[in-house]
């Protein structure tokens, strides 16, 4: 009677899970564990890479016009600007303009302003985006051997800072996914040489009547990898609502810079998650093999 053997195969691999219940529950626990800080890790790298993208997009120069400087000759110092390299587009804030984004930033204590306008205290300026951040400093000295301008504000120096941060963030977090991997195939290594020693016997009885190697080995296989499903499983659930909970309470409490939205990032999530438990498992049961089976 000819074997069915993805069936005889699956069979023996949850046969193997369930005789070691114990064993298996700490793999797969562990496993979750593992995957879900993998996960959390993923989510954190991928985000700091997005708000870095954000920090560069609002990294501008302003470039404030001299006060008593005629409509004439501030027109003149915007095309000015526009027409300079690495400027990727500019925007000319009349004194007006001014006055209205500092009544919107005090909001309730902008009635204290009331009966003054702009053109009384404020300067007009030109806010400027830049193509390449990194030739921020050249753009500044450009902008202020123009004429009629009397100050050039540039805040490369502190989004700097905040990409070095986010660089070291991210480093730190690969880093850590590295550890817990290794930590998952090490207990998923040791799941299934349990489960090769309870099962000795039965082996030996397959190799003297004839069992290939590969035949042997393939339960084995299989247990890992239904260990580093189940736990991939487990963690996306557990992944998927904390970080819908995340997303909330930044858009709630901390509304400063977007995260990536959970249904945009969800398939790399699951993709992800589940080809690591599954190589987890694969890589943690071989090991076990070539150390603990010798056939």
């Amino acid at each position: 009677m000819r074997i069915n053997r993805p069936f005889y195969f699956l069979k023996n691999a949850l046969k193997g899970m369930t005789r070691n219940t114990e064993m298996t529950v700490t793999a797969i626990i562990t496993v979750t564990s593992c995957l879900l800080l993998f996960g959390v890790f993923m989510l954190l790298s991928a985000n700091i890479n997005f708000i870095g993208e954000q920090i560069r997009n609002q990294c501008q120069i302003q470039a404030f016009i001299e006060f008593d400087a005629t409509s004439e000759e501030e027109m003149l110092v915007y095309s000015q600007i526009s027409n300079l390299p690495n400027v990727s587009d500019c925007t000319f804030v009349s004194k007006a303009d001014a006055m209205e984004e500092y009544r919107a930033y005090l909001g309730a204590d902008a009635s204290a302003f009331d009966g003054l306008e702009g053109e009384e205290f404020l300067r007009s300026s030109v806010k400027v985006n830049m193509n390449d951040i990194e030739k921020s400093k050249e753009l500044e000295m450009a902008i202020a051997a123009i004429g009629n301008v009397a100050k050039v504000s540039n805040r490369q120096d502190v989004v700097q800072r905040v990409i070095d941060v986010t660089d070291v963030i991210r480093n730190a977090s690969l880093g850590a996914m590295i550890i817990l991997l290794l930590v998952a195939i090490f207990i998923i290594s040791n799941t299934i040489k349990l489960s090769v020693v309870a099962r000795k016997d039965e082996i030996h009885i397959m190799k003297y009547v004839g069992a290939t190697a590969s035949f042997v080995r393939r339960p084995f296989i299989l247990e890992g990898i239904l260990t580093g499903v189940i736990g991939g499983a487990i963690s996306l659930v557990l992944i998927g609502f904390g970080y819908t909970y995340v997303i909330k309470f930044m858009k709630d409490f901390l509304d400063i810079f977007q995260l990536i939205p959970l249904v945009q990032i969800l398939p790399f999530m699951v993709g992800t998650t589940l080809i690591f438990g599954v190589l987890m498992g694969a890589v943690g049961s071989a090991i076990a093999l070539v150390k603990h089976l010798k056939v």
